[in-house]
């Protein structure tokens, strides 16, 4: 029988190296779990994976689903002792969306009203009166010196507004702090960004009755820090044209029931400096340093189901200016949630220790989490087999090992196995700037025969050609099969979107077909002038499966369509960085959702101006599609346009998808708390070891 350490001491076998424990930049599995242990949020994760409040205690919701309105508790605090106001989580939207952050993590808040509008550079609020645009009035580019922003070359960007010389010696530090406690200057002439101004209907008040401007400085990773706005120069000359945008994407505007006519507003040319780049362009507002307020351009049912998520995990602005990628450091990291880092040794583990300056110390039942970055199943699995951890993080245990512990080939399952349906779907990523011939990237889809997968796997998964997750159609209760309304007979899946009421069933994807196959190869062999691209399939390394899949789909495309696809296999991080740059031609990737909403959580990545669009796909019909639905409120009226969005981004072939996730995971009997839910979304800290597990029976 095991035996219990420390009981409040979990070790944790973790998929791999976090590639970032920042809110800003963690975007995997790998990361988040820990990120949302080190960081509280307005809402987080409850058992079931639902948002329970948090560092906000409750929230008002406008009739028309445009204005959330949420009340910050009075007792949280920074690790450093500083209490966490409404600014602080602003400060972290603005870190999600100013291009200088360089965060992934954007399309979290996309339906606020001009977020990635934001992110391109193109929100301006007008500094003062020019022809009819008064001072105050939220405008976006239209053109720069006469090009229309849409005909911009890739290597000419918006010109910035913000940038200013320093017209005398400038001393970077904390809003209200003496020059004497800066902790970096800029010479005369010197050129910095402005970010913000005090006083601003989203940034803090000024401490002394001056005006302040926190700024970015571009050297070496970056600096950011306040610094008082009479300091600073004029803007470079620059000639833009802007257009007031539209009432409903004025923040603070309310609209009568039925909202006016779209009437587009003319382009009027102003200089650069007359508009300024600045987050109340977004519809963040901050009324005091207990209430937030986010404002969407049209109704977001699912906006409260985007609140546990990282971009809106505040982090603290005194660590981020002083070092904006290298600010995570054990024993000196600011953090706000139960537990804070110890230790991180790169390639090996994370330790994170009990937050004593938790507002919530019953919630954290751990003093010590141990997270192995075992970046290998096969050493993660081994490694709990030989007592080195009490848990294995969801899907990190090799395909090869599931006969055995499934009970496939025993007959009885692995006492510390349990199997559990999971919200995500593995698929293909075609990088379509690279493989650019729709023809080519059909063909590949249609060369797949998914039935084979679960076989190789041997861990229950469901094979599909359909994007969106869901149950299998045949497996629903008969009040599901009415709710979706299918029948049990009908091929495929359906995402229960909420019991009892909501149900999406996805359109069908690019199935095996051989013969279509060949003839869209044929097309795109004519298209291309029978010169076909070199494409290489991209794995990344630790996880059996990966490797498992990559084989049969290089042989899948040799046998049926004459293709050969090299194959290469990356360490995580590099596979993640290189994905999101494109510096692939296909390459294995997987989504998981936060929350059963196909919208929000699996065709955003798929938007033209995403951060995250990986496929680097953008197509104006999906686009028109995903606008159409975003004024409805009739959530099957809604979801009829995601389902034509998502059907046409299907034919386009940006991705092949391939099998439904399920979730294997691996806990001694000792364990509690852990718990195991359909979005994998686990609290961490509120788990611990019971030393009297058996007095008890082994459930858990």
């Amino acid at each position: 029988m095991p035996a219990v350490g420390d009981p409040r001491h979990l070790r944790w076998c973790n998929s791999g190296e976090p590639e970032s424990l920042d809110p800003a930049l963690a975007t995997t599995t790998t990361s988040l779990k820990l990120v949302y242990a080190l960081f509280d949020g307005l809402t987080t994760h409850d058992k079931n994976g639902l948002p329970q409040p948090s560092l906000a205690t409750s929230w008002d919701i406008s009739d028309d689903l445009r204005r959330f309105t949420f009340h910050l508790r009075d007792d949280a605090r920074w690790s450093n002792g500083r209490a966490i106001d409404a600014y602080d989580v602003a400060f972290q939207v603005l870190r999600v969306l100013h291009p200088s952050f360089a965060s992934p993590n954007g399309d979290g808040i996309e339906p606020v009203k001009n977020a990635l509008a934001f992110v391109g550079g193109r929100m301006r609020v007008m500094q003062r009166d020019v022809g009819p645009l008064r001072a105050g009035t939220i405008v976006e580019v239209a053109t720069v010196g006469g090009t229309p922003v849409a005909e911009l070359p890739a290597d000419r960007p918006i010109p910035s507004s913000n940038k200013r010389p320093a017209r005398a010696p400038l001393a970077l530090r904390d809003l209200g702090a003496p020059a004497s406690a800066a902790y970096a200057h800029v010479d005369v002439g010197g050129t910095v960004e402005i970010l913000e101004l005090t006083g601003r209907p989203s940034s803090p008040p000024s401490p002394d009755g001056q005006a302040w401007a926190y700024v970015h400085l571009n050297r070496g990773d970056g600096l950011y820090g306040w610094v008082l706005a009479d300091e600073l120069g004029p803007p470079p000359a620059a000639t833009l044209g802007v257009r007031a945008v539209e009432p409903k994407r004025v923040p603070g505007l309310d609209l009568p029931s039925p909202p006016p006519a779209v009437v587009e507003a003319p382009v009027i040319e102003i200089d650069a400096g007359d508009a300024l780049s600045l987050l109340e362009s977004v519809g963040v507002r901050v009324p005091d340093a207990h209430t937030f307020v986010l404002e969407t351009s049209d109704p977001t049912p699912f906006l409260i189901s985007l609140t546990p998520g990282r971009t809106l995990r505040p982090t603290p602005r005194e660590a981020v200016s002083r070092a904006p990628r290298r600010w995570i450091v054990p024993g000196q990291t600011v953090t706000s949630g139960p537990m804070t880092l110890v230790a991180w040794k790169e390639r090996d583990y994370v330790e994170l220790a009990r937050s004593p300056s938790y507002w919530n110390q019953a919630v954290a039942k751990l003093e010590r989490l141990t997270a192995f970055s075992m970046n290998d199943q096969s050493a993660s699995a081994n490694y709990y087999f030989a007592g080195g951890c009490d848990a294995v993080t969801g899907n990190n245990i090799p395909s090869s090992y599931f006969p055995m512990i499934n009970g496939e080939r025993t007959g009885t399952a692995y006492r510390d196995y349990t199997p559990a349906p999971y919200l995500g779907i593995y698929f293909a990523y075609v990088n379509t700037k690279k493989v650019d011939n729709v023809h080519l990237r059909r063909a590949l889809a249609h060369a797949i025969d998914r039935t084979v997968l679960p076989k190789i796997l041997h861990g229950g998964q469901i094979p599909t050609a359909q994007f969106s997750p869901g149950t299998p159609i045949a497996k629903l209760s008969d009040e599901d099969l009415a709710l979706c309304g299918v029948s049990r007979d009908t091929p495929g899946v359906a995402m229960i979107m909420q019991t009892g009421v909501l149900c999406y069933v996805p359109p069908p994807g690019l199935d095996y077909d051989p013969a279509k196959a060949k003839a869209e190869l044929a097309l795109a062999r004519t298209e291309l002038g029978g010169t076909l691209p070199s494409m290489t399939y991209r794995y990344n390394t630790g996880v059996e499966g990966h490797k498992l899949i990559a084989e049969y789909l290089q042989d899948a495309w040799k046998r049926e369509l004459g293709l050969d696809v090299g194959l290469e296999s990356q360490e995580w991080k590099t596979f993640v960085a290189d994905t999101r740059a494109g510096n692939y031609e296909l390459a294995r990737f997987g989504s998981i959702g936060n929350f059963p909403d196909t919208e929000a959580e699996f065709l955003i990545n798929f938007r033209c101006a995403s951060p995250d669009n990986r496929a680097q796909w953008c197509d104006p019909a999906f686009e028109q599609a995903m606008e159409d639905a975003k004024p409805l409120r009739d959530r099957a009226a809604r979801l009829a346009k995601i389902r034509e969005a998502e059907g046409i981004m299907l034919q386009a072939a940006p991705v092949i998808p391939l099998y439904i996730y399920t979730q294997h995971h691996l806990q001694r009997p000792y364990v509690r708390d852990l718990y195991i839910n359909l979005p994998d979304q686990v609290p961490l800290y509120e788990a611990y070891l019971d030393p009297a597990w058996q007095a008890g029976g082994a459930d858990r």
